[in-house]
């Protein structure tokens, strides 16, 4: 029964959010339904969720909320905020655009479009470790980059999906989806950074970007030759407005610095928190502004842009992750979770295909909705349960899930991302989705081959991974000979 329960509860929200209902709304609402579901029909008690009861079940749903909405908003909260709001002043400040500039310039010296198409996109991940959001670098990188490579060989089409998919593997400090896993599962972000995604997601970026390579080669022997005036940036690169001094390329990279040098890797005597060290980069970078323009009025204006976007990054963000929490635990109070552990001991299924599972709705509801906020934030509270029932690191089981959301982005059409980066270029969002899926689907594979292999619960996935290969080239094969047909007048 709380099977059916949750089974409904997940397809209800999911087809809501799929016809474009808000997705905090949706989550929140049937969040509440099922914590109460759970206190009215299975006789759980509430109480047991909060840091004190009201005195009343039905009182304690919306106790909850508020509870995981006032400790959400001062930690995580905060650290997501803070981050949104330094990436909206390195913007601002044109730190972001120098150090896109200067990081591309080794790229010109290279004659082969398609080893540069490789290397672009390795650049454009280092570069998201400091700049994250997607749509924010992909614009960047549309300005700075994408002429860069269409002068030097490349086809449109081939570098707007190349550009489109340099966010798709999440990680660092600067991810809010990094931070919330590194939060869930108890340990420090610059721990997981460190110890769990880069293991993983440098040879799966790496890959990636070889097949990205081979992918578009492919495609653009299929295609006709594109006119030279083709490129709608060629024309106007210059917006007339200063450029930032050189140095300002190293602002960015503070936070990230500054939590390095901070931690048990170089100094362990420091201790300095992700959002301290926003602040205290943000404070720098407001000296650097100061000394460079001598105008405190303008530099304080710039600092409001800080707290707008802090604003903005709480009332899509933060909420969303709110809303998650209580629908996740309104899953866990009718007693999905435990059912689900139970059943699939039962069929002789592992926990780690649970994990798996939830790894590929991820993927799939990101791939559909062009976001993987709404899912990843729904099922992350419920990995450390599951992880600690099958007797593996949290943080490694969580990888997969959070990973899956940025990889699963890149593959919708109606992914921001995608149609800005498509109106720019002047290509179809569905032209860049066919360009991207075989390389955005062979990185998720690998990733999930690795991050099993790393927690030693590989062979209990193998059928299952097994089937996920024959499905994919089955699904690019049927397309392949769906393209060879010819049309009928």
């Amino acid at each position: 029964m709380p099977l059916i329960i949750a089974l409904i509860a997940i397809l209800f929200a999911g087809r809501l959010i799929l016809k474009r209902y808000h997705p905090q709304s949706v989550l929140l609402l049937t969040g509440i339904a099922l914590l109460l579901i759970a206190q009215f029909t299975q006789g759980v008690s509430l109480s047991s969720l909060v840091h004190k009861t009201t005195g009343l079940g039905m009182l304690d749903a919306f106790e909850y909320i508020r509870d995981t909405l006032s400790s959400r908003t001062g930690g995580l909260g905060l650290q997501i905020m803070l981050i949104g709001g330094f990436a909206t002043y390195m913007s601002v400040t044109g730190a972001s655009q120098v150090l896109v500039r200067i990081a591309s310039r080794p790229l010109q010296r290279l004659n082969s479009p398609y080893l540069l198409l490789a290397l672009a996109l390795v650049l454009g991940q280092f570069l998201s470790l400091f700049i994250s959001s997607a749509t924010g670098l992909g614009l960047l990188l549309m300005a700075t980059l994408y002429p860069l490579l269409i002068r030097l060989g490349c086809s449109r089409a081939a570098v707007a999906a190349v550009i489109a998919s340099t966010c798709a593997v999440e990680f660092g400090p600067g991810s809010g989806n990094s931070v919330l896993a590194a939060k869930t599962a108890g340990i420090e972000i610059v721990d997981y950074f460190v110890n769990d995604q880069l293991p993983v997601v440098v040879p799966v970026i790496l890959f990636v970007a070889l097949v990205h390579a081979l992918t578009q080669r492919f495609f653009d022997k299929r295609a006709q030759p594109e006119a030279a005036s083709g490129d709608p940036l060629s024309e106007s690169r210059d917006s007339g407005a200063p450029q930032a001094p050189l140095l300002y390329l190293l602002l960015p990279m503070l936070p990230l610095a500054i939590m390095l040098l901070c931690s048990k890797l170089v100094f362990s005597s420091l201790r300095i928190t992700l959002d301290t060290a926003v602040l205290l980069s943000l404070a720098i970078a407001l000296i650097c502004e100061y000394i460079r323009w001598r105008n405190a009025r303008d530099v304080m204006a710039g600092l409001q842009k800080v707290f707008d976007t802090m604003g903005g990054v709480f009332a899509s963000v933060i909420t969303l992750i709110v809303a998650g929490e209580v629908f996740s635990a309104g899953l866990k109070a009718v007693g999905a979770v435990d059912s689900l552990l139970s059943l699939s001991g039962d069929a002789g299924l592992s926990a780690a295909s649970i994990i798996l599972l939830m790894t590929l709705i991820t993927f799939v509801i990101s791939a559909l909705m062009g976001s993987g906020n709404a899912a990843f934030f729904s099922f992350a509270p419920m990995i450390p349960q599951i992880s600690e029932h099958i007797g593996s690191n949290v943080a490694v089981m969580m990888l997969p899930v959070q990973i899956s959301a940025g990889i699963g982005r890149t593959l919708s059409p109606i992914a921001g991302v995608i149609i800005a980066i498509a109106g720019i270029a002047g290509v179809s969002p569905v032209e860049i989705v066919k360009r991207t899926a075989l390389p955005m689907l062979s990185g998720w594979l690998l990733m999930i081959v690795i991050t099993f292999l790393r927690s030693g619960h590989l062979m209990a996935i193998v059928p299952w991974l097994a089937g996920l290969v024959v499905v994919t080239v089955a699904g690019v094969m049927l397309a392949r000979n769906r393209r060879k047909v010819p049309e009928h007048a």
